[in-house]
This record gives structure tokens, sequence and C-alpha cells, in this order.
């Protein structure tokens, strides 16, 4: 049954193509053929995480050792059924908001195959397969920046890229630095690193590889210094592009650290390290750097996408506390951000769609117009604030934990207090968005109903009540993430 795994990477690359050089333009059909192929797809993709979990399989293999290769492991299922779902509920969404935008038909065909690109991303056996669906997947999503092709969009895609490569191009000399030695035991991913134990010397090189790997993988994260395209990028893009890229393909710089770091060296090789520090400091000021920049931030999609910054930093600080109670928490912090960040960028276009409003201060009394919107707005931001209830707080409270809980002595409290600072400024810039919707003065208020209708609110509500179900009962993810956490031997 490994073909399932195959087929859930080629089917929406290939189904993409396929689309692009078709003769279907009519709206309707580009949006029936794109939601039938993602919801095909997502539907593989699950039923591969059951019945192939923790099976392997090889598709190519080429000089040097190198191999294609996917393998369904626990990580792997996580990613890629957060992934498909993120995919399938935003197609949705579009289906209404792509009415009044140009290009649909370039924007689903490229939609499609970076569908097939991050799954084979999650899959990934070994660091080659990794990099290979990882490239693929910054040059599909590229298109999404330059959708409208403005000037502001071609110089914001620009930047997407040159950041891309220049990050894909550190994680490369890393990868080859690894394949071109004898430090590794094996050439794939293995829970708890197949580093050389007897390093002698070599761990300051090692080190180096190491740190040049993150900072590179760190771009798609959005943490500092590589962080600057984020802004342009997702504002730039339609409401429904900087959701996936922010939802999605973000996450994907992060699971390539965790796959660096427990996966291919080792968390007791990195511990104590000058990488761990440097990346937690690094990590850690991203976090308060990027709260500050949404609490200041007077457009709304650049709040929201500076959030974004912020936000998943928490992620990359979980993952370098080289912790059993860090790794759960950077896991349950990348769920529970791609849900609430979805709402979130969705609520943006869906206030632009119907309104053409685009600034905070013009948001006053629209509560009254779009109540349903900005109720799932104001639900959503309460996960990413960390308040009870919600997976948000979850998440935070175990990255809380970990930097209590570990030998970090000065960087560690420094790393909690930003985590709570951070949560405050969190929970302001949220705050000041519903209470102007929601709770202006009567003769503010727009009366006028431009709610937006079902077919963008049912995503938007499944997005939202799967933060506080999993919020509420997270038992059955909390299993599977154990599991990741006790295979890496934490």
């Amino acid at each position: 049954m490994e073909f399932l795994t195959v087929f859930a990477i080629i089917l929406p690359i290939l189904s993409g193509a396929g689309l692009l050089f078709s003769k279907i333009e009519e709206y309707k059909e580009v949006n029936n053929f794109s939601t039938a192929v993602i919801a095909v797809t997502a539907a593989v993709t699950v039923l591969s995480n059951i019945v192939n979990f923790g099976k392997s399989c090889s598709v190519l293999r080429l000089p040097m050792g190198m191999t294609l290769g996917f393998s369904v492991d626990a990580l792997a299922a996580i990613f890629s059924t957060m992934f498909v779902a993120v995919w399938l509920l935003v197609n949705i969404y579009s289906r209404e908001y792509f009415k009044t935008q140009p290009n649909v038909k370039r924007f689903m065909g490229f939609y499609l195959m970076a569908m097939g690109a991050v799954i084979g991303v999650a899959y990934a056996e070994n660091p080659f397969t990794f990099y290979t669906f990882f490239e693929l997947m910054s040059l599909t999503s590229f298109v999404f920046v330059l959708s409208n092709q403005s000037r502001n969009s071609i110089a914001a895609a620009k930047k997407y890229i040159y950041y891309s490569i220049f990050g894909a191009l550190c994680g490369l000399v890393a990868i080859m630095a690894f394949y071109g030695s004898d430090l590794i035991g094996t050439k794939s991913f293995v829970a708890g690193g197949s580093l050389v134990r007897e390093l002698g010397g070599r761990m300051p090189m090692v080190a180096v590889i190491v740190f040049i790997a993150i900072i590179g993988f760190s771009c798609k994260a959005g943490m500092f210094p590589l962080h600057s395209w984020i802004p342009y990028a997702y504002v730039q893009s339609p409401a429904p592009a900087s959701a996936v890229l922010s939802g999605a393909i973000a996450k994907t710089g992060v699971l390539a650290i965790i796959r660096i770091v427990y996966f291919v060296v080792g968390a007791d090789v990195l511990r104590g390290s000058w990488v761990q520090f440097a990346v937690l400091a690094l990590s850690t000021a991203t976090i308060f750097m990027g709260s500050m920049m949404a609490y200041k931030e007077k457009l709304f999609q650049r709040r929201v996408a500076y959030s974004s910054v912020s936000q998943v930093s928490y992620a990359v600080f979980g993952v370098m506390t080289l912790s059993g109670l860090g790794l759960a928490g950077a896991i349950l912090q990348i769920i529970f951000h791609a849900l609430s960040k979805n709402v979130l960028f969705l609520t943006s276009g869906a206030v632009t769609y119907r309104t053409g409003r685009a600034y905070v201060g013009e948001f006053t009394g629209l509560g009254k117009a779009m109540p349903k919107t900005f109720a799932l707005f104001t639900l959503a931001g309460m996960s990413l604030a960390g308040v009870p209830l919600t997976g948000g707080f979850i998440s935070k409270y175990y990255l809380a934990q970990a930097a209590l809980g570990n030998n970090f002595d000065l960087l560690g409290k420094i790393g909690f207090v930003a985590i709570m600072v951070s949560a405050l400024l969190t929970a302001g810039y949220i705050w000041s968005v519903s209470s102007k919707a929601l709770f202006a003065h009567k003769d503010l208020e727009i009366t006028e109903n431009c709610d937006i209708n079902v077919t963008m609110f049912v995503p938007m509500l499944i997005l939202t009540a799967l933060i506080f179900v999993i919020g509420v009962c997270p038992s059955a993810v909390m299993e599977v993430i154990n599991s990741v956490v006790a295979s890496v031997g934490l």
C-alpha cells in the first residue's frame, strides 16, 4: 500500500501542471477541478497515514547513495494531516473569494502543485528528498505573491524568492557536508540522530554545519534575521495564499529544524553547545520583536503577518530547548498556530472582500455588519494569546515549562519572560481589533449586514472549532506527539 504515499504527492503536482496547460477556463470548472483534486488528495493522505504508518519506500536511486524516498512516521503523519486540512479548508473558502480576483486558473494550478510539494516535505525519508520538495514548494508558492502582478507584488515576490534561495542554499551546504563526510551513519532520517558518536575534534565543524542549516531553513519560519520578506509577501498575496503561506509553508521551516536536530544530529550532541544557545537567543528575540511590530502595525494584514513572525518562533524556541516538554510544545504550537492564523488571514480577506477596508482604524463598528466574521476572529485570537481552554494555552504552557525546566540559567528566564510578554502583546493587538469592531459606540455602528456567506464561513468555523475541541480534549493529539518525543529519546 506504499503507493498511496507516493500517490498523495504526485496527484496534486500532476493535476496542477495539467490544469495550467488545459483548456479549462470557466471559473466554476477551475474551482470544481481543484476542489476535487484536493479532496481526493486529503483522503488519500489520511488513508496513507493509517495503513502505511511506520513504512518507508524508495522511488528513485541516484549516484552517491542519494535516494528519493518517503516514510510515514508520527511526525510525517502530524504534518501531512495538518497540511491537507489547511489546503482543503482554504480552497473551499477561496471559491467565493476569488470571484473578484484575476488569474484564478494560474493560482489554482500552482496551489495544487504546492500542495503536493508540502506533502512531499512531510513524507521525506531523507535530507535529499526533503530538500528536493522544499525547493519545489518555494518555486510553486512564489507565484502566490505575484497573483495581482502589481509593482508592489512583483517587488514582494522578488524578495520572497531571494530569501528562499539564500535559505535553501544554506540548507543545501549543510546537507552536502553531511552527505560528503563520514559524520552520519546513514543517509536517512533516524529518530534520535545518526551522527557518529566518536566525533573527536570534529564537533566544531558539526556545530557550524548545523547552525548553517538552522539559519537557512529558519528563513521559511521567519526567524530573525531572515524574517523581513514576510510582511511584504503576506500582504501582497491574496488572503487564501497568505493563509497557506503562514499556516502551512512557514511550518516546513520548523519541520526542517526538527529533522536536522532530532533525526540527523541528535539532541545529546547539541545540548549545551553554542548552537543551542545562539538559536534560543535568536528565537527569543524574534518572539518579542514580532509581537512588538504586530502591536504597532495599523494595516491589518501586515499586523497578522508580523504576528506570524513571533508565533512561529515560539516553535523554534521549543525545538531548541532539546527537551521533551519543549518539542511537544513546539509541535502543539505549530498545530494551533496553523489553525488560528488561517482564521486571522481569512478574516482579513473577508473584510476586504466585503467592505474594501484594510486598516485597523477602518474596522470601527464593523462587528454589527459582520458579526460571524469578527466572532470567529476573536475566538481564534484568544488561542494566539494563550487563553485557557484554547489550544494555544496548552502549547504555551508546555513551552513556558520547557524554558524554566532546563538549565539555561539567564537565557531560560529571558525566554520565559519573552513568551509571557508576547502573549500580553498578542492579546493587545487582537483585542484592539475586536473592540473596535464589536464594541463601537452606537453612532459609529454599521448596521447594513455584509457578513460572509456559508462558503467562506464554514471553513473558518471548522478551523475555530478545532482550536477549542483539541484544546479541551487534547489526548488523541498528545498521544501521537508523545510518540514523536519518545522516539527521539527525550
